[in-house]
């Protein structure tokens, strides 16, 4: 969401007086640049979009290294010289391609770009000689100057050399031979407030655009002898002031805290970072700990501070790098199975100072000590911050997206684990134990003020813990990487529950909802059933449940009526984000297209329960499967019904006095046909079938790629008998219920996978006649339109191989263990059912 409209750009003077050092250094700065404008009469800058040769300095840093890749990204035409530390060119270059792989953003075609200046920031003209810098003079069209030392605990003193006098050589290019482009690098750190998290004395403070810090704030925030960073940052930018007003084409991009990338990529020297390694090493943190903080990640603040830079209509001078009202996610270190014990901050001093030097937290007490009342305060900034970021969203040219904090966070845990050499400091694992899940339970229950018993019955409790201790079983074969992946799944389904039982405790009339004549879509995996659950769900008589609904069941605003299936409606980028953090869509590429707008199988209600024969899919877990196979789903069916009458309140308040016919698919219902019918006794069912030589093939590559997610690889062979066995008993014990209900015949329609394919629209006519149903011709023009995009995307979408082979089984096999099925098809005439 878009912040109000900057309208000043003018940047006002500082107000008060800088300390002394700080004036004799912003002194030199200014009498540097008005005696070098003098001497060296300077022409008028390129224009930005005539750019060609830019120098970078910094490079190597943890914001150079992803400015350099927007850079390159993002105009074709540039040519990008690295000011780095180096024996030669040669070397520089090497130093550069190791610090992109390392983040894992190299690529080839940068290379012929690319070029390497040794230097250093701190000597007269970078160390370069008189004809190498004149040339650069006449080559270099802008100046990103990234360069930085950007510890928090050295004195003023030990740091201005480099980030405020640094500055020299870099504005000595800008204003030799033709004025360059300055784009410097700050920070909002220079605001106390923010550095303070608006905590105590700054809660009501607000930091607008080009605003100047309050220097009488800084002086009592920051002491020069111990916290000189934000001094040096402000005096650079004085000298990038007066630059400007002598010409210069500058911009001041104030970036924030910023520990990792969208991608993963994480800074071992975050503060954050060292925080939570230290958590993790004693296994305790300081209360009021929170994962969530004022941290954006450093590949998108690059990307939008190069889209500015490259923008001939930017109007403003100093930009402030934030995302002022972030995507609020509810989490914290306990969903991912990360249980420290929360004490004073004092206890949590004394035991890493106990740890000595090995601790994360050697060496950063001075800082901490000083800011803990505002960074361990129980008082909370909230969901927004008061940063106005009008500058940068008027004068980026480019949509401003910022990822989704918990995304993160997710693959930053993964990053380090795929680094592990590499990372200096203990890696959280996470820990799957059934009693901390039922604490966190209690948590959620006693936050949302449910009862726990009611939310938590003794029936879902058992499910949990069976399948806590099938996980727990070497034999599931869990891999240890993805493990806070799997106890975050589990804590979400807690805390969604929590949701939905508060949801029924605010609105009594939930529990008064009726559900009439649900359609269920039962056909076994790999026969056209999302196709056609997607087909028919373009008739508005059906009411179907989209991924992000059953993903994120209740929306937090309560705005059913307004917000709810609206561009508003925070959760489909919420579950859109988290399916790419987890490369759900490309590993499932050309098996089974994800997408968070479409209706999806609603096996996520049951799962809700811990009692979901689909958990046996994502997961190696006979024993849980023998569990289930004994205790049977009635429980879970009931629970499945509670929630379906939450979700049709809330289509209610969307369109009140509405009723729609629910349309629904899971093809594992047909496990539990008969709990099912005692749930929904007025249930209408479509069955698709195929041969089931052809489905199972293609269904072991997709519990193959869906276990590839958590679990390591099993024998192939093996994984082949054990679905077949799965299967082939679902299916021939479905068809014995079949033919054990005759009565429900009626309520039954049978598709042939071949025909759906061939003939989707003749179908459609078959079940809508069968049924009683009447075609629409909105409905029938909405089906014929998803229908032609689907052929679209099908035709750019990868080919999905698989044989029976490959899993060790063969035609006459699978005929075998199918036979009660393929003789019920017979039978019926289903394998010759054309229309």
């Amino acid at each position: 969401m878009a912040g109000p409209r900057a309208t000043d750009p003018a940047v006002p003077p500082l107000v008060g007086e800088l300390p002394p050092q700080c004036r004799r250094d912003v002194d030199t700065l200014r009498r540097f640049v008005h005696s070098t404008v003098a001497r060296e009469a300077p022409a008028e800058a390129v224009p930005p979009n005539d750019l060609r040769e830019v120098l970078l300095t910094g490079a190597t840093g943890f914001m150079g290294r992803y400015c350099l890749r927007e850079l390159l990204r993002q105009n074709e035409r540039l040519t990008v010289h690295c000011l780095v530390r180096a024996e030669s060119a040669e070397h520089g270059i090497e130093r550069i391609r190791d610090t992109l792989e390392q983040a894992e953003i190299w690529e080839d075609e940068f290379a012929p770009r690319l070029r390497a200046v040794p230097g250093d920031i701190c000597t007269d003209q970078f160390g370069l000689s008189e004809s190498v810098f004149e040339d650069l003079s006449r080559r270099i069209d802008a100046v990103y100057h990234l360069a930085a030392d950007v510890r928090l605990i050295l004195s003023y003193a030990d740091i201005r050399e480099v980030n405020a006098l640094g500055l020299r050589p870099v504005l000595q290019l800008c204003l030799r031979t033709r004025y360059k482009h300055l784009f410097c690098a700050s920070t909002l750190g220079v605001f106390p407030e923010y550095f303070c998290n608006f905590g105590g004395e700054f809660s009501r403070n607000r930091i607008d655009d080009q605003m100047q810090p309050d220097l009488a704030d800084m002086k009592k925030t920051f002491p020069l002898g111990a916290i000189g960073y934000p001094w040096s940052k402000l005096v650079a930018e004085q000298g990038v002031l007066f630059a400007k007003a002598a010409g210069v084409p500058a911009a001041v991009f104030r970036v924030p805290q910023m520990g990792l990338s969208s991608t993963g990529d994480t800074r071992a020297s975050d503060f954050r970072a060292r925080l939570f390694a230290a958590a993790t090493q004693v296994g305790k943190a300081p209360q009021s700990f929170s994962m969530q903080g004022n941290s954006e990640p450093v590949d998108t603040v690059s990307e939008i501070c190069v889209a500015i830079s490259l923008n001939p209509d930017r109007r403003f001078t100093i930009y402030h790098l934030c995302d002022p009202q972030p995507p609020y996610a509810d989490f914290e270190v306990a969903d991912f199975g990360f249980y420290w014990e929360s004490v004073s901050y004092q206890a949590f001093r004394r035991a890493c100072q106990a740890v000595g030097e090995n601790s994360p937290m050697h060496g950063q007490w001075v800082l901490v000590d000083h800011f803990a009342p505002y960074w361990f305060s129980e008082a909370k900034t909230g969901r927004t911050l008061p940063i106005s970021d009008g500058a940068i969203r008027e004068d980026c040219p480019r949509p401003i997206k910022w990822p989704n904090m918990l995304i993160g966070h997710a693959r930053s845990y993964d990053w380090i684990r795929r680094h592990r050499d590499q990372w200096p400091f203990p890696v959280p694992r996470g820990r799957l134990d059934f009693d901390c899940l039922i604490g966190q339970a209690r948590v959620y229950a006693e936050r949302m003020g449910v009862p726990f018993e009611r939310t938590y019955p003794a029936w879902m409790r058992a499910g949990l813990e069976q399948l806590v201790q099938a996980l727990q079983s070497p034999e599931a074969g869990l891999r240890k990487r993805r493990l806070s992946h799997v106890i975050y799944g589990l804590t979400r389904t807690l805390r969604n529950n929590a949701a939905l039982v508060r949801e029924r405790q605010l609105h009594p009339e939930i529990a008064r909802q009726q559900i009439a004549r649900p359609v269920f879509i039962v056909g076994i995996n790999r026969t056209g059933t999302t196709f056609l659950h997607r087909l028919l769900s373009r008739d508005r008589r059906f009411w179907a449940l989209r991924r992000y609904e059953l993903t994120e069941p209740v929306l937090a605003s309560g705005q059913y009526a307004t917000v709810a299936g609206t561009a508003d409606d925070p959760r489909p980028a919420y579950v859109e984000e988290l399916m790419r953090g987890a490369e759900v869509a490309e590993r499932l590429a050309g098996i089974h297209r994800i997408d968070v707008e479409e209706p999806e199988e609603d096996f996520m209600l049951l799962r809700l329960a811990f009692s979901s024969w689909v958990i046996t899919v994502a997961h190696h877990v006979p024993a849980y499967g023998r569990w289930l196979a004994e205790t049977g789903s009635r429980h879970a069916y009931a629970h499945h019904r509670r929630v379906m009458q939450n979700f049709t309140w809330q289509r209610r308040q969307r369109e009140p006095g509405a009723w729609r016919q629910w349309l629904q698919k899971m093809p594992f219902h047909l496990m539990e046909l008969e709990v099912l019918l005692e749930t929904y006794p007025d249930a209408v069912f479509i069955q698709t079938h195929r041969e089931p030589t052809q489905f199972m093939a293609s269904w072991n590559s997709l519990v193959e790629r869906i276990r590839s997610f958590t679990t390591e690889p099993r024998p192939r062979p093996d994984a082949g008998t054990e679905q077949l066995s799965i299967m082939s008993g679902m299916l021939n014990n479905a068809m014995r219920f079949r033919e054990s209900r005759p009565e429900l015949e009626q309520r039954w329609v049978d598709v042939n996978y071949v025909d759906l394919v061939e003939n989707p629209m003749a179908v459609v006519r078959h079940i809508y006649e069968r049924l009683g149903w009447r075609l629409e011709p909105e409905a029938r023009d909405e089906m014929e339109d998803w229908l032609s995009l689907q052929s679209e995307q099908r035709r750019g979408e990868p080919s999905h191989r698989y044989s029976l082979e490959d899993f060790g089984l063969t035609p006459q096999r699978v005929d075998d263990a199918f036979a009660p099925y393929r003789d019920f098809i017979s039978s019926r005439g289903i394998r010759e059912f054309r229309s």
